[in-house]
């Protein structure tokens, strides 16, 4: 608010710009990563409200991670009720498929459909591992304190405000033109740094990709050993 043509900036739309870039911006680095229990019942379950991306699911009782589902199937009418992201019932009753598990041997697996989550099984709970926007006591977003994220958030915010003076006449195209190729600096200079592996990240990727046996099940196993170094015993 220091520059004189964003004196008029109010606090409400600093935070929804901010979110916006958030979403924008989705590095990994710029979430935090939280758990959550949720009760499954009639094949599907309320998704917590702050989720960005969900990393893994994990059934409570058995301790086992649930894969995707490739199922593409409808219910029927008499099968299931439709709920939009808010977890309201709709009239259109055609909703994704989930198969009822007919034997104890089926893989678990998951479905997301906005807030809503549908399980292979009908019944239990479920712990939702996922990234969210991180936000304070009083549910405003938290900033990362780390300058090139900061300077690319102000000449966002800077871009949309313009953007708007610009449309109703109140400055010319040249002071838009600036503001964006300063965004456009900014958020190069922040992809950089929040995408480019360290040192110790690279060396994790390359042990993934050069090993000696090819390990198909660290899903199963949260992917806790994956990037481990490996060894030949010798008899």
């Amino acid at each position: 608010m220091e520059h004189p043509l964003l004196r008029d900036l109010t606090i409400e739309q600093v935070i929804r710009y901010t979110i916006r870039f958030i979403g924008l911006h989705g590095y990994p680095k710029l979430y935090t990563e939280k758990s959550e229990d949720v009760k499954i019942d009639s094949f599907k379950g309320l998704l917590p409200c702050d989720l960005e991306s969900i990393i893994q699911v994990e059934d409570k009782k058995s301790g086992i991670c649930l894969r995707s589902m490739t199922d593409t199937k409808v219910f029927s009418d008499n099968e299931s009720i439709s709920h939009d992201a808010c977890g309201r019932p709709c009239k259109d009753k055609k909703e994704l498929y989930i198969p009822r598990r007919k034997h104890e041997h089926e893989e678990l697996s998951f479905k997301t459909q906005g807030r809503i989550i549908y399980t292979s099984f009908p019944k239990g709970e479920v712990t939702i591992y996922y990234r969210a926007v991180p936000m304070d006591e009083n549910g405003y977003p938290m900033l990362i304190d780390n300058e090139n994220y900061l300077a690319a958030l102000e000449a966002f915010i800077k871009v949309q405000i313009f953007t708007i003076k610009f449309d109703t006449g109140k400055i010319n195209a040249n002071v838009l033109q600036n503001a964006q190729q300063e965004y456009a600096w900014r958020a190069a200079e922040l992809q950089d740094e929040f995408t480019v592996p360290s040192m110790s990240e690279m060396e994790s990727l390359t042990r993934m990709y050069n090993t000696m046996l090819l390990s198909t099940r660290q899903f199963d196993k949260r992917f806790k050993h994956l990037g481990d170094r490996e060894y030949i015993r010798r008899h």
